[in-house]
């Protein structure tokens, strides 16, 4: 079973529309055989009608929590990349860059950027359908294997290089 990390904009939105997103992609993403590790479950956020903002205290207690379920999920999902978002933009370099898990960006339909844009370069799989997201990951990784050869396979592509730029950084 893929352990799924749904990574979600939150702040300054309405608490509302957060849990209402939340929870129908937690369900499908559950009907579909995914394992899915949600922080607006996880933070127990209410449906309230009140704007999303999260205090020191509560971000101490759950930004931890955040990287762990990150680092316990084979994929991260971002659900709102058309958002800018300091949580899910440090989410996506904490598990795509630090930890080497592919990242899929799932935009809301017909939102996917041009083909010029650094996203087609950068990003592992964009999309802009949630089923479509689905497909490629029980397609590319599916099962352990599967995730084993890609990992090994970014591994192969990236450690000599990562360690060769630490090196230069010491000038």
């Amino acid at each position: 079973m893929i352990k799924i990390y749904l990574a979600r904009g939150m702040t300054g939105r309405i608490k509302e529309n957060v849990v209402k997103e939340a929870q129908q992609d937690k369900q499908f993403l559950d009907q579909a055989g995914f394992n899915v590790l949600c922080p607006v479950t996880e933070e127990k956020i209410k449906a309230e009608n009140k704007v999303l903002q999260s205090t020191y205290q509560h971000m101490v207690k759950y930004w931890a929590r955040d990287k762990q379920m990150i680092r316990e999920s084979n994929l991260v999902f971002d659900m709102t990349p058309h958002l800018k978002s300091e949580g899910v933009a440090h989410e996506v370099a904490y598990a795509r860059y630090l930890l080497w898990k592919p990242v899929i960006r799932i935009f809301p339909e017909g939102q996917i950027p041009p083909k010029s844009s650094i996203a087609h370069f950068e990003d592992d799989f964009i999309c802009d359908s949630l089923l479509e997201a689905i497909e490629y990951s029980l397609r590319v990784h599916g099962i352990l294997w599967k995730r084993a050869k890609w990992r090994l396979n970014m591994i192969n592509k990236s450690l000599l290089k990562w360690l060769w730029f630490q090196i230069k950084e010491w000038k």
